[in-house]
């Protein structure tokens, strides 16, 4: 997973059935594992708040929360 660039990593949480955000918050990069969700964290690249934001989701029991979540409750 480490060894993964932005855009694989961006991937492969779409193929978990995540919606991942990035974007610029002032002069720092917050990264989400699912918009609107509570995994996320904030660096000084995408790359590095990506990959924080997954390692704390992945510690957490990958949770589907967020715009995942909202995904999963209109699917039924």
């Amino acid at each position: 997973m480490d060894s993964m660039k932005l855009n694989e990593k961006l991937l492969w949480l779409q193929e978990m059935g995540c919606f991942p955000s990035i974007y610029l918050r002032g002069k720092v990069w917050r990264a989400h594992v699912n918009a609107s969700g509570n995994f996320w964290e904030e660096s000084d690249t995408p790359l590095k708040a990506l990959t924080l934001a997954i390692s704390t989701w992945i510690a957490a029991g990958r949770p589907m929360d967020g715009a995942a979540s909202d995904i999963q409750n209109q699917r039924g």
